[in-house]
């Protein structure tokens, strides 16, 4: 896939993520915020999917694109690059203040229209200026390259998210795992205590019924005796 096409699509899905999360587009959408009709639970998965999409979007462009394009030794193109990566740089503090706070930050809404802002300005001008020439300076051969070097890194960089779930996952499995079975060990425990307690009374119990029929029999012929 050309490069430039793939990095299109990024932004288009992060675009239709920010409504998502606004509860639509249009008018629909402004009545939805009005009234508070958007789902939390939307408006939650739609911030943390919007931060995990704007962080694979910018780490691609920063190791696979913009080299690419720095390659052309365009003075415009450079001076773009330039602003690219102070947009990428407050778009990467805004995620990271976003992430710490969904879910709790009743403020949430306002920062995602910042940042929303923040990326819409960035696409504008990298779909506005920077595409626009990198498509007449990089021919189209070179851009399917540089396409498919984008793809290999945004595969490469999902997995290293879902190994880090895994890992997360498989940590509360044993720990769940160890749990069950130290209560099962003090189950066990308890159980033991328990019939030992049990026996130990039932032989308390026996031995002093002993005594009490080794005393009568002994009261039993003392009268015998008397008589």
């Amino acid at each position: 896939m050309d490069a430039i096409e793939l990095l299109r699509k990024d932004h288009e899905k992060v675009t239709e993520l920010f409504r998502r999360f606004n509860g639509g587009g249009g008018l629909t959408g402004i009545v939805k915020r009005v009234t508070g009709n958007v789902p939390e639970r939307q408006r939650r998965q739609a911030a943390d999917q919007i931060c995990r999409e704007l962080d694979v979007h910018a780490l691609i462009e920063e190791e696979v694109f913009y080299p690419g394009v720095r390659s052309l030794n365009d003075d415009r193109l450079n001076a773009m690059l330039s602003e690219a990566f102070k947009e990428h740089a407050t778009v990467k503090r805004q995620v990271a203040m976003l992430r710490n706070g969904i879910g709790r930050d009743h403020d949430l809404q306002s920062k995602m229209n910042e940042l929303q802002s923040c990326v819409d300005h960035h696409v504008r001008e990298e779909e506005g200026e920077m595409f626009p020439r990198v498509e007449l300076l990089m021919d189209a051969p070179r851009r399917d390259e540089l396409g498919s070097e984008l793809e290999a890194r945004k595969q490469d960089a999902k997995p290293a998210r879902a190994s880090r779930s895994g890992r997360r996952a498989t940590a509360t499995r044993t720990t769940r795992g160890r749990t069950a079975k130290a209560r099962g060990s003090r189950r066990r425990t308890v159980g033991r205590v328990t019939r030992s307690t049990k026996r130990g009374r039932a032989r308390t119990t026996a031995r002093a019924k002993g005594r009490k029929r080794t005393k009568t029999a002994a009261r039993s012929r003392t009268r015998g005796r008397a008589r």
